[in-house]
């Protein structure tokens, strides 16, 4: 019953209680007419809401984070007598900022149908449908809801990615030739083949270069590639909902952009999820860019593990890692100091954090980590996030 209602119960009272103590007939008339209005209220909103029947679709249901999904959704109900409007309350994604609720104009036996656009801000696996149906007369006295259930669907929010030119592995890097030579096996030869200009003078076989009275150099079994090992700080954020939500799109989208980087320009990358249900991902190729976003969609930043603990158990694993990408909101020196550890064991180091912040301590270690030979940058996940200009631009943050 609405505030309406209540108002116009209490002027009923009173005309008959005025009826009763002057005994006009006009006054009964009054009260049977009211009482009369008050009924069919009532039975036309319960036979409304009794039989009210919502659908709701989605003709596309994957996006891009920051695009949107068209919905359609309809409502009809057999009640045999008018109602003023039916109104759904939907089931949205996180900070949406589009309508929580549609209110349609509904007839008996009419088929009501109603499209909108609903924002995915943020990456994620979200459901979106119509969770409660409200009914309200056409005097507007009563209104009335129920629970709707089976009348949803989940929409999957991809995260952005930026075409980016891929990490070398090594500084002596000379593409898929230099690729070849850092990852011959020189206790495995197999062939011998003529001298090429560029080939190394201790690959030379002089006895069959004596005999044949031409350069001939041996070949050897190519090892595995070393690989790109992507780590993300999966640890929970200690902030605002939507605060943490934004940071860890970047960190997605961040990783994404720089594995699929990698893989198109043929170097194999591994990324280990540390949350509360950890798992490993690993691909030699673009073909295998698919598993990586589909996990990036539905990793939760959930982890037990702070990411200094995760770099140190992935350092003693790193038998043929050849590139290390930290993607991380925190900035510590104990995190700088592993990120220093690894680049002196031989690797390419590159260094993402997210944040919009400015604090000095923090700048003076970026500036650090890029004197050494790591690089390091700082991404802001309420801008642009990674950007090919921000990889190769060379910023001073100070001392």
């Amino acid at each position: 019953m609405t505030r309406r209602a209540a108002v116009f119960a209490l002027v009923n009272a009173t005309a008959l209680v005025v009826a009763l103590s002057t005994g006009a007939q006009i006054y009964y008339l009054i009260v049977l007419a009211m009482a009369s209005m008050l009924a069919l209220s009532l039975i036309s909103v319960l036979l409304a809401l009794g039989t009210v029947k919502t659908s709701i679709r989605c003709p596309r249901r994957t996006a891009e984070r920051g695009g949107t999904v068209p919905v359609v959704a309809t409502v009809r109900h057999m009640g045999l007598l008018p109602v003023r409007s039916i109104a759904l309350k939907l089931s949205l994604p996180d900070d949406a900022g589009s309508l929580t609720a549609l209110e349609m104009g509904a007839l008996p036996f009419e088929t009501r149908r109603y499209e909108v656009s609903v924002a995915c801000p943020h990456r994620g696996m979200h459901l979106i449908g119509v969770t409660r149906a409200s009914v309200t007369d056409v005097f507007n006295l009563f209104t009335f809801s129920k629970r709707i259930s089976g009348s949803q669907f989940q929409v999957e929010v991809l995260p952005r990615v930026t075409e980016l030119k891929p990490l070398a592995l090594r500084s002596g890097d000379l593409g898929d030739r230099g690729l070849s030579r850092m990852t011959e096996d020189a206790a495995s030869p197999a062939d011998v083949r003529q001298w090429l200009p560029g080939d190394a003078l201790k690959k030379v076989h002089w006895k069959l270069s004596m005999r044949k009275r031409e350069l001939m150099v041996r070949t050897y079994e190519e090892s595995a590639r070393p690989d790109t090992l992507v780590l993300i700080d999966l640890y929970p954020l200690s902030s605002l909902k939507s605060h943490a939500l934004t940071v860890e799109d970047a960190s997605c989208e961040a990783a994404a952009s720089l594995i699929k980087a990698q893989l198109t320009a043929g170097y194999p990358v591994r990324m280990p999820l540390m949350s509360a249900q950890p798992t490993e991902l690993a691909a030699e190729d673009a073909s295998g860019f698919g598993r990586f976003v589909q996990a990036l969609t539905r990793v939760r930043f959930d982890s037990p593990f702070p990411f200094e603990q995760v770099m140190l158990l992935e350092m003693r694993r790193m038998q043929r890692t050849g590139g290390a990408v930290l993607v991380t909101p925190r900035l510590n020196a104990r995190i700088v100091g592993l990120a220093m550890q690894m680049a002196r064991g031989g690797m390419k180091v590159f260094v993402c954090w997210l944040s919009d912040s400015r604090r000095e301590e923090a700048l003076s270690m970026l500036t650090r980590l890029n004197d050494m030979g790591v690089k390091a940058i700082r991404i802001d996940p309420w801008g642009e996030g990674l950007t090919p200009e921000l990889m190769t631009q060379r910023v001073e943050y100070g001392t």
